[in-house]
């Protein structure tokens, strides 16, 4: 798909004319056709897809010409359970801003529509980019915000065990806990991904003569610094998804040690019991005493003694 936005508030979808270019050309998943019209009109090769996601910095920051190309990750389905990143080129070319990517992203519709409320938000290339990266920054500072308060919240859910009835967690309350961090984790990691990706693009665009214009400048170097301290709470937040994780893991090494320690006491007292039974269980013929009139209670007194004396010694050891 091929979208238009310039001067005017209406996007154009069709063939683009020479005049045209003075703002930014969107090629979402583009066809063969709309590849050769878009290179034919502003005399560049459009980077490949496999180029686009390459990670060496020669192959997504570079200048041909008067054509600046560079390639960034974005996070797309931030909301989801499953967050990913798209790479996503942006080659300006005088006048021209054109993107390509492939897949769909929020960000995108959200700036083409204040393209379409607001004309001449893209009336040139350089203007058109400043204003999507601002897009881009001010929806990733969004989405590691709700991060960050999701975080926040999951100690109340994991602390403590049992709850004010004294009932426990079951098991899929905690998994319900650690899924959560698993896709809170996953969400803060695409972020940092994005922004060193975002922070290392903007860093080769402002040193292009293109990005020369006062006002231009200034808001390029805002965005630096935006990314700057986005990256900085990114790490920050990474931390806190760490730590409520190693949390939720010592709760439910306490809760199984203390399932163990249980059934550990559990068994030396019934020890001493058992082993009473076991002797006057043996099937000698001679045993002095089966013939006492009252071996038999007083074997139940020994057994009852031999595990209540276990019992509230544990309890003087504070174990119990």
């Amino acid at each position: 798909m091929l979208r238009y936005f310039g001067q005017s508030s209406e996007p154009t979808q069709i063939t683009l004319a020479e005049e045209l270019v003075h703002g930014w050309i969107d090629l979402l998943s583009p066809s063969c056709d709309e590849e050769h019209e878009v290179e034919q009109l502003l005399n560049i090769d459009i980077p490949t897809h496999h180029d686009i996601k390459s990670i060496e910095p020669s192959s997504r920051l570079y200048r041909e010409g008067d054509a600046v190309f560079a390639a960034a990750q974005v996070v797309i389905r931030g909301d989801s359970p499953k967050p990913r990143t798209m790479s996503v080129a942006f080659i300006l070319r005088e006048q021209a801003l054109l993107t390509v990517r492939y897949e769909d992203s929020t960000v995108f519709d959200l700036f083409a529509a204040e393209c379409e409320r607001t004309p001449g938000t893209a009336r040139s290339g350089v203007r058109g980019l400043i204003g999507l990266l601002e897009a881009i920054v001010d929806r990733t500072s969004e989405l590691l915000e709700t991060v960050g308060e999701a975080v926040d919240d999951l100690p109340e859910r994991l602390h403590p065990v049992a709850d004010g009835a004294g009932k426990r967690k079951d098991v899929a309350e905690l998994q319900t806990v650690f899924a959560e961090i698993q896709v809170l984790h996953r969400r803060t990691a695409k972020v940092r991904e994005s922004l060193v990706s975002l922070g290392r693009m903007v860093g080769f665009l402002i040193t292009q003569p293109e990005l020369n214009e006062p006002e231009v400048r200034l808001r390029a170097k805002s965005i630096t610094r935006d990314i700057l301290a986005l990256s900085d709470h990114a790490s920050f937040v990474a931390q806190n998804v760490q730590f409520v994780l190693d949390a939720a893991l010592g709760l439910v090494g306490i809760e199984q040690n203390a399932i163990v320690k249980f059934f550990s006491i559990v068994a030396v007292v019934l020890l001493p019991p058992t082993l009473i039974a076991a002797i006057y269980g043996m099937n000698f013929k001679i045993m002095p005493e089966l013939t006492w009139p009252f071996g038999y209670p007083l074997a139940i007194l020994a057994m009852i003694s031999s595990a209540v004396l276990p019992y509230f010694w544990c309890r003087r050891r504070g174990w119990l």
